[in-house]
């Protein structure tokens, strides 16, 4: 059957839903009645709505007061149903009652149980086609509609997107009645339904904001609260509209596949990201709640009051929502420097979309798993970074005056990304279409060689794959906004070129020398750099002269070209111990940690264990230093910077080299927060409990699940209970690998924790292999989970290559139609690891048997 029937046809259109629900905790069904008013736009016999495990008992098409019952026929395989009437109806008004019958789901889709033990809600989640198996609906973004709710149950409080109207006593049970909505898309209908309480109501600019949370953790909302009322007179300023809705509410709940959805008015967290305290949340965290909440609240203005046409431009919420995000805090929390935690995690679209199985930003979308898919580094992260780019072209005001005339005009519409190209096209007087297509319908980024000839650079660009020579069947072309910083003997400067063809020459006006080049100035371009060697050199001996930023970008820059082939593995190690000694950013020391851990994993594969140890020594003597200088807890009156730089030291010197006595004083540190979670630094308190589990043995492992499990029932901050969920993947003995999983199995870790536990597992030799055997006893469970299951079969390439057959001939059977881009880059990234391994292996042992072996002395 044709994928194309996944799809409603258009001749009816939605405009009401009088929907009224029955559920409650701890009942496996729920029941429904829904009335939808309707537009006929031509005479029909028949309507065609989404449903999924659905149960319908009766349907019936009100016109013009007359009844008339529907013969009802259940397309399972593409979630439709159809209704025949016996006789044809004329265009105009009519009404639609359906009643029904669901289950209450299990995974975290659709109206399901939230619950982390004890804690338990219901909860729905219906981004992307889950709205369906709710209730019966037109379950596309265009549908449009307002929606006015109603939920009889015997909990206690019942929240929904918009203000409560009243609630109805029936002796038992109470019916909770909600004031209908501003018209969306079925996808943004919420409920959440328990024991929640409320912060104290704060009111801004006339709108009501509460953050709820399990009764008895409501305080721990505060941070949130207090965020939230600082983004909106922001945000209605920038957009030049005033927030939609009704009022905003923000909900944590015991279990989400998602960080959080951003239903109108009332959005859903998962409870880590929305509640804390801060005497035991890091830094890192709190920034991550801050980043979280003004993703979701940007959301409400790109995304719910604009709306995607279809899902093949879901890129334009997301990554719009995530580039407004870190622009509102960079201007309003200037102290984050969230610009370079952003260029932290860019790297892994950069990474994915340098396979050959990528996809393009924008991409066709037919069936609920090809949009799924879809919730990819591509689409917010590449999205972000190219808007990012686009808009510093453009200007910030030109940028902004766009915007705003794009939201008038699509104000409770739909429209897709041309629409916004042509609004800021109009503003800017720039060719911002031609621009972006060359960005988001071509998969891919372009690398750009650059070369010094006198007071000229010359510029090439060629699509960038991470396979070495990799051909290209046709030539591709970006057109790069080029912003050039360099420094001669008039001082530093910037330049900036739009790059539109395969090669230029871009004249510089030099005065003197040209001292240095960094041709991605903040690293706002999204490209790889290749710079001549002379060029090289010359960074590398003005590093201090790049920003945080722009070292992360160099030092990933010659990471890719290393695994690309464009360079030798020692010249990146040279340039790694140089970066190591020299710079002065938490974020680049992060990066640097990272690749420190990519490359033990390789030097253990090597199975020669004079080189490990020397590898160890290694890495001892690149941060020895700095542990002395830092020690382990923080001084009266440090930088953050220094504190942030400590968790990278401690995290090297323990967990990679396996230093006897930073390890013993980890070991003391993390006993300590095991008896009191506020008496160590927060800020240190996940590594300093990673680093004891990975050499504790049974009796720690029972302990640590005894802490989690105890600070759980007496509802902690979810930050100090994390520590330990997220430490079990860390125990390296094979029993305890086992039982990791087994935790798992038997729901001691909450559903929302399987999908990350297990991608750490596939990060790490020790229990890749007893994950992957999980997850094939598991996959149905598994596949069910929601939005980041594709992540999983692309950590799959991780595996060793031995594996290739076994992942292949799962894959086939359970994979294809459901994730195939995943399938195609978890083979891909497995062939690309055998490869440099194999083209590494002589100059790793090489290098450490003598360069390294001297940087140790």
């Amino acid at each position: 059957m044709s994928t194309s029937t996944y799809r409603l046809p258009l001749h009816v259109t939605p405009r009401r839903y009088d929907l009224w629900l029955d559920a409650q905790l701890g009942r496996e069904d729920f029941s429904g009645q829904v009335v939808i008013t309707l537009r006929l736009h031509q005479a029909t016999d028949t309507i065609d709505l989404h449903a999924r495990e659905l149960a319908i008992l009766d349907a019936n098409l009100i016109v013009n007061g007359q009844t008339c019952p529907a013969a009802v026929t259940l397309d399972p395989d593409n979630e439709r149903m159809v209704l025949q009437f016996p006789q044809t109806f004329p265009a105009g008004e009519a009404s639609l009652a359906l009643t029904f019958r669901g289950k209450v789901s299990q995974t975290l889709k659709g109206l399901y149980l939230a619950q982390d033990r004890p804690e338990q809600l219901l909860c729905t989640q219906c981004e992307a086609t889950d709205a369906r198996a709710i209730f019966p609906c037109f379950d596309e973004p265009a549908f449009k509609a307002q929606f006015a709710l109603e939920v009889t149950t015997p909990d206690p409080v019942v929240l929904a997107n918009t203000p409560l109207l009243s609630v109805t006593d029936n002796h038992g049970t109470k019916t909770w009645k909600f004031a209908p909505t501003k018209t969306m898309s079925s996808y943004l209908v919420a409920l959440v339904i328990g024991d929640v309480a409320s912060t104290a109501e704060k009111v801004v600019n006339g709108i009501p904001l509460r953050v709820w949370a399990m009764r008895g953790k409501e305080h721990m909302g505060t941070f949130a609260l207090d965020y939230t009322a600082r983004l909106l007179p922001w945000y209605e300023e920038y957009f030049g509209t005033p927030y939609h809705f009704d009022k905003y509410d923000q909900a944590a709940v015991p279990g989400f596949a998602a960080g959080a959805m951003e239903n109108s008015g009332l959005v859903v967290f998962r409870q880590n990201l929305l509640l804390m305290e801060p005497e035991t949340s890091s830094w890192k965290q709190e920034k991550a709640m801050a980043h979280v909440i003004a993703h979701e609240f940007a959301h409400m203005w790109f995304g719910n009051l604009v709306t995607m046409q279809w899902w093949d431009d879901l890129w334009l919420n997301e990554a719009f929502a995530d580039w407004m995000s870190l622009r509102v805090i960079s201007e309003i929390s200037p102290e984050y420097h969230i610009w370079n935690d952003f260029e932290e995690v860019k790297n892994y679209a950069l990474t994915e979309d340098a396979l050959a199985n990528t996809h393009p930003i924008y991409s066709q979308v037919e069936t609920p798993a090809q949009a799924e898919e879809l919730f990819d580094a591509i689409t917010y992260l590449k999205g972000c970074a190219v808007l990012r780019m686009l808009e510093t072209f453009l200007g910030s005001d030109t940028f902004r005056s766009g915007l705003r005339t794009y939201m008038q005009e699509f104000a409770e519409r739909n429209a897709c990304g041309a629409d916004l190209w042509r609004h800021l096209q109009a503003a800017s007087q720039q060719p911002v279409t031609q621009i972006m297509e060359s960005w988001i319908l071509q998969g891919g980024y372009p690398c750009v060689t650059v070369t010094p000839e006198g007071p000229q650079l010359q510029f090439s660009q060629r699509r960038f794959f991470a396979k070495p020579q990799s051909a290209q069947d046709q030539p591709q072309l970006w057109h790069i906004p080029l912003l050039i910083r360099y420094q001669d003997d008039a001082g530093t400067h910037e330049h900036h070129y739009l790059l539109s063809e395969a090669t230029a020459a871009v004249h510089l006006p030099i005065q003197g020398e040209l001292q240095w080049c960094y041709p991605n100035t903040e690293q706002i371009g999204f490209y790889r750099q290749s710079l001549s060697p002379t060029l090289l050199d010359k960074t590398l001996l003005h590093l201090d002269q790049l920003s945080a930023a722009e070292q992360i970008g160099f030092l990933s820059d010659q990471w890719a070209l290393t695994r690309s082939g464009q360079q030798s593995i020692t010249t990146f190690l040279n340039v790694l111990t140089a970066m190591s000694a020299h710079t002065e950013h938490h974020n680049v020391l992060s990066d640097i940690v990272q690749d420190l851990k990519t490359l033990e994993q390789m030097v253990e594969d090597l199975g020669n264990t004079m080189v490990l140890q020397r590898y160890r020594l290694w890495v001892k003597s690149l941060f020895e230093a700095r542990l002395k200088s830092f020690g382990f807890e923080p001084q009266p009156g440090e930088s953050m910077e220094v504190s942030q730089q400590r968790i990278s030291v401690i995290k090297a010197m323990t967990i990679l080299a396996h230093d006897p006595e930073a390890v013993a004083q980890a070991r003391v540190l993390a006993e300590r927060e095991a008896a009191d979670a506020q008496s160590v630094d927060p800020n240190l308190a996940a590594i300093l409990v990673e680093a004891h589990a990975q050499f504790g043995n049974d009796e720690l492992f029972k302990r640590y699940v005894d802490i989690y499990q105890q600070r759980k029932t007496n509802g902690a901050p979810p930050q100090t209970v994390n520590r330990y969920l997220y430490s079990f993947a860390a125990f390296r003995l094979p029993e305890l690998v086992k039982q990791t999983l087994s935790l798992l199995e038997e729901g001691v870790l909450p559903r929302e924790a399987t999908l990350p536990v297990l991608y750490q597992m596939l990060d790490s030799h020790h229990s890749q292999i007893a994950a992957w055997e999980y997850i094939k006893s598991n996959w149905q469970t598994i596949k069910e989970l929601g939005i980041g299951t594709s992540e999983v079969i692309k950590d799959i390439g991780k595996l060793p290559y031995s594996m290739r057959g076994d992942l292949v001939e799962f894959c086939e059977v359970n994979v294809k139609g459901i994730a195939d881009i995943a399938y195609g880059q978890a083979l891909e990234t497995m062939d690309l690891l055998a490869e440099f391994q194999a083209r590494t292996k002589q100059d790793l042992v090489t290098w450490w048997n003598h360069a390294g072996l001297e940087s140790t002395a």
